[in-house]
């Protein structure tokens, strides 16, 4: 359901989670070497969460990447809107223009209750939910310090 640029920037939005929690910014280039991800696509994804200010970023010596509010503040909704939108929540799972409650294609149902929990989902965990559960070793990006 998520586009490959949306799984990356939640991977790239904890990963900055991790390493501000220790009071340091992180480069667009060494996200992409720890998290296996193409630094110049993850650069371009990075740029456009600044843009969109969900993160922020600041150059120079000690500069990088950071989190300008707390990661507990921030869901995993808000990063999947501002790269994919939330049209994905809305449109036919067959692609039916005019498929709705009243109207609903033979999978509407089904997928209404998957998008309806997921969209729930989205909208309650938090990016630091997120951390805390590499944190804990129950879940994990490629290549995350401890």
């Amino acid at each position: 359901m998520l586009s490959k640029t949306t799984e990356y920037a939640l991977r790239a939005i904890v990963y900055i989670a991790i390493i501000n929690a220790s009071g340091r910014k992180v480069g667009f280039k060494d996200i992409g070497k720890e998290l296996e991800v193409p630094v110049q696509y993850i650069g371009k994804i990075l740029q456009e969460m600044v843009h969109k200010n969900l993160i922020a970023s600041a150059k120079g010596p000690g500069g990088g990447f950071y989190l300008h509010r707390p990661s507990s503040e921030l869901t995993i909704l808000e990063v999947v809107n501002v790269i994919d939108g939330l049209e994905a929540f809305r449109k036919c799972g067959m692609g039916m223009k005019q498929c709705s409650d009243k109207h609903p294609c033979p999978l509407h149902n089904d997928i209404k209750a998957y998008r309806d929990h997921l969209l729930k989902v989205f909208k309650t965990k938090t990016i630091q939910d997120l951390v805390e559960g590499i944190k804990a070793g129950s879940s994990y990006i490629t290549n995350v310090p401890e």
